[in-house]
């Protein structure tokens, strides 16, 4: 990478910034940085809604990341703006509804940019990553799978970095 060259930038988006999108930008850290592709790439994640700015990931997030060596300590909710949505080169929803979300609030020009997670994983059947945080532990369990298999797919796939 020169010197000027920009970092491709990722947005991870769901609801509330506080379970999918704070897991997903933690495991696109974590397997760039296995991939030594780190350096190239800006992750960050944000909410359509967040109704708890600030708040740190659920602590079933927290506790499933940390398992797997992935620290989740400096991701904090805040909403989506319009200035990193037109500064980022892929903004990544998490479901349909925050997909349509992302449309509403996203100027024309930039919302070629968006596209569902799951798309990005060949043969799923799955458009949706599920919401889990009204569900059980379990239910994290299954939603930190399906964001690790993607992830690994945006990283494998080689579309974020050159």
């Amino acid at each position: 990478m020169t010197l000027f060259q920009r970092k491709t930038r990722v947005l991870f988006v769901c609801t509330e910034n506080i379970c999918r999108s704070p897991l997903a930008e933690g495991l696109l850290r974590h397997h760039l940085r296995l991939a030594g592709k780190a350096s190239g790439v800006k992750v960050s994640s944000a909410g359509t809604r967040t109704s708890q700015p600030g708040a740190r990931p659920d602590l079933r997030a927290q506790k499933l990341a940390a398992a797997s060596g992935i620290n989740l300590g400096r991701i904090s909710a805040r909403r989506v703006t319009q200035k990193e949505l037109a500064l980022s080169d892929m903004i990544i929803a998490m479901d349909r509804a925050n997909r349509r979300d992302l449309i509403k609030i996203c100027s024309p020009e930039h919302q070629h940019k968006i596209s569902l997670l799951l798309s990005h994983v060949p043969d799923q059947a799955l458009e949706d990553v599920p919401d889990p945080y009204y569900g059980s532990f379990k239910g994290f369990e299954e939603v930190f799978h399906l964001l690790e298999d993607a992830v690994f797919h945006l990283v494998s796939a080689g579309g974020l970095v050159d």
